[in-house]
C-alpha cells in the first residue's frame, strides 16, 4: 500500500501547475506566452565557460533558496539571452527544475555541455544522471537529438518544439514531439512519417499539435498553446522524478531487481515486476481495493509456463485504461512481441477500453468479472471497437457482472470470443482458484 501512497502524491504534485493570475515578469522572460507568478525571481549562475577554444558558455537557472542538485533540462535552438530561452529557463525554475541555457552550434557543442554538465554537477547544484532536453526548430532538433541518441548516460528524455524528425525513434530517449499546425510541409510531413514509424516499433514517443506556427511559445497566447507548455512541463517532471519503487512484501528480492517503470499518455507512472521471459507477453491489471500481490501467483504459473508476464500497481483514482494501453506498450518495447492484456474486475474493465484504444491492439483479452461501465469508463462501448479475440468470464450470482459478461460478448465483433458463467459468486482473479477453469484460461492465453 505504500507505493499506492506514493503514486497519489506524485499525482497530485504533476497536477500542480500555478495559473499566471496578474503576474507581470519583469524580463524578457516575459516573451514565453506562459507565465508563473515569480518565475522570474530564479537564481543564475551566468557566463558559465564549458568550452574553451572557441569560448563557449552556458547560464545555470534554479529555483530561488534550492538546495542539493536538482534534474535539469538542457535548452537548444535560441540564442541563450533571448526571450524564448529565458522564459523557458524561468519557467522550469519555477516548476523545480534546472534548466541549462547554453551556446550550442553543433552536436559537438550538445555533447561538450552534456559532459561539462555532469562532471561539474556538484558545483552547478545539478543531477547529473536526472537530465532531459528540450530543443526548438529542425536544427536544434538535429543537433541534441543527434547527440544523445543511444545510451547517452543519465539522459531520461527530450523534447522537440517543431522541428524535423528524421530520426530513427527507436534511438532517441523517450519523446514529447510537439507540432506547429501551420510550420512548412516539409517540417510536418517529417513529424507524420515519424509518429507513424515510432507506432509500428512502439517507441515511447508522443506528438501533439500546437495551433499555429513555427515559435508559437512566444508568439500570441491561446488557451490550447498554453495547455501544450503545461503537458511539456508534466512529460519533464515526470520523467525526471525518481524512480518509483516496488514495496509490496509479496515481491521476492528478484522480482524487485526486475520491476519495470512506464508512463501513461497522461504522464502518470506506474511501476510492475515482470516474472518469466520470452515473446510471449501477458498484463495483468488488478481489482481497484488490490494490488499487483493479488496477480503474482497467477503471474509466476504463467511464467513458469513459458510467457513473460508483467503485474503492475495501478495508481489510486488513475485511468487504469491509460495505464493498460502503456502497460502493453512498455511490454512490446522491452521485448515481448505478443502480448496478452488481462484484469480482474475494474481492471478487467481497464483491460478492454485500453486495448481497443490502441493503434494495434493486443494478441488477446482476457475479462475476469468486468463492470461494463464504471465512472467515466464505458467497456460496452469499446469492446463493439475491438477485434482481438476476448474471454469474458465472469460468476452467476456475482451481479451486475454476470450479466454485463453477457452483454459484452454479444456485443464484440471478435471473430474468436470466448463467454463463461461460472456457478457461485467468486469474483475476478479468485476464480482462477478452480482448477478447471484455469486450465480453459491457459488453454485461451497459449492459443493467442
Amino acid at each position: 500500500m505504500r507505493a499506492k501512497a506514493a503514486l497519489a502524491l506524485l499525482v497530485a504534485a504533476l497536477a500542480a501547475v500555478p495559473g499566471a493570475s496578474a503576474y507581470r515578469n519583469p524580463t524578457r522572460g516575459a516573451a514565453l506566452i506562459l507565465q508563473i507568478p515569480s518565475m522570474h525571481r530564479a537564481e543564475v549562475r551566468r557566463n558559465v565557460v564549458y568550452h574553451g577554444a572557441p569560448l563557449l558558455r552556458l547560464d545555470v537557472y534554479r529555483p530561488r533558496g534550492a538546495r542539493g542538485r536538482l534534474p535539469a533540462v538542457l535548452l537548444g535552438g535560441p540564442a541563450r539571452r533571448s526571450g524564448q530561452a529565458v522564459g523557458w529557463a524561468q519557467l522550469l525554475s519555477a516548476r523545480g527544475l534546472a534548466a541549462v541555457a547554453a551556446d550550442l552550434r553543433s552536436q559537438r557543442d550538445v555533447r561538450s555541455a552534456i559532459a561539462y554538465v555532469r562532471a561539474h554537477s556538484r558545483g552547478l547544484g545539478i543531477d547529473g544522471g536526472r537530465l532531459c532536453t528540450l530543443g526548438f526548430s529542425s536544427r536544434a532538433a538535429e543537433r541534441l537529438l543527434g547527440a544523445t541518441t543511444g545510451q547517452t548516460p543519465g539522459m531520461r528524455c527530450a523534447v522537440v518544439y517543431y522541428g524535423s524528425l528524421d530520426v530513427d525513434p527507436t534511438q532517441v530517449p523517450p519523446l514529447l514531439a510537439v507540432k506547429a499546425q501551420r510550420d512548412a510541409a516539409s517540417v510536418n510531413e517529417s513529424i507524420d512519417r515519424f509518429q507513424a514509424d515510432s507506432q509500428e516499433h512502439h517507441a515511447d514517443v508522443r506528438v501533439v499539435t500546437a495551433p499555429g506556427g513555427h515559435g508559437f511559445d512566444v508568439g500570441r497566447p491561446t488557451k490550447r498553446g498554453r495547455a501544450i507548455v503545461k503537458q511539456t512541463l508534466r512529460f519533464l517532471k515526470a520523467r525526471l522524478a525518481r524512480p518509483l519503487r516496488v514495496f509490496e512484501t509479496c515481491v521476492t528480492r528478484a522480482e524487485r531487481r526486475s520491476a519495470l517503470r512506464f508512463f501513461t499518455s497522461e504522464d502518470l507512472p506506474i511501476v510492475g515486476v515482470v516474472v518469466g521471459s520470452g515473446r510471449r507477453g501477458v498484463v495483468l491489471a488488478h481489482a481497484s481495493d488490490e494490488d499487483l500481490c493479488s496477480w503474482l501467483p497467477y503471474a509466476r504459473q504463467l511464467a513458469a509456463s513459458g510467457h513473460r508476464v508483467l503485474a503492475f500497481d495501478s495508481a489510486p483514482g488513475a485511468r487504469v485504461d491509460l495505464e493498460i494501453a502503456a502497460a502493453v506498450e512498455a511490454m512490446r518495447r522491452t521485448g515481448s512481441e505478443h502480448v496478452i492484456a488481462g484484469g480482474a474486475s475494474i481492471g478487467a474493465t481497464g483491460a478492454l477500453i485500453g486495448s481497443a484504444s490502441l493503434p494495434s491492439q493486443p494478441a488477446a483479452v482476457v475479462s475476469l468479472s468486468a463492470p461494463a461501465s464504471y465512472g467515466p469508463l464505458r467497456a460496452l462501448r469499446a469492446v463493439r471497437r475491438l477485434h482481438a479475440p476476448v474471454f469474458f468470464a465472469a460468476s452467476e450470482e456475482d451481479q451486475p457482472y454476470a450479466n454485463d459478461a453477457r452483454e459484452m460478448y454479444a456485443a464484440s465483433p471478435a471473430g474468436a470470443k470466448h463467454l463463461e458463467i461460472l456457478p457461485g459468486a467468486v469474483h475476478g482473479e479468485r476464480m482462477l482458484e478452480d482448477a478447471a477453469f484455469r486450465a480453459r484460461v491457459m488453454a485461451f492465453i497459449a492459443a493467442h
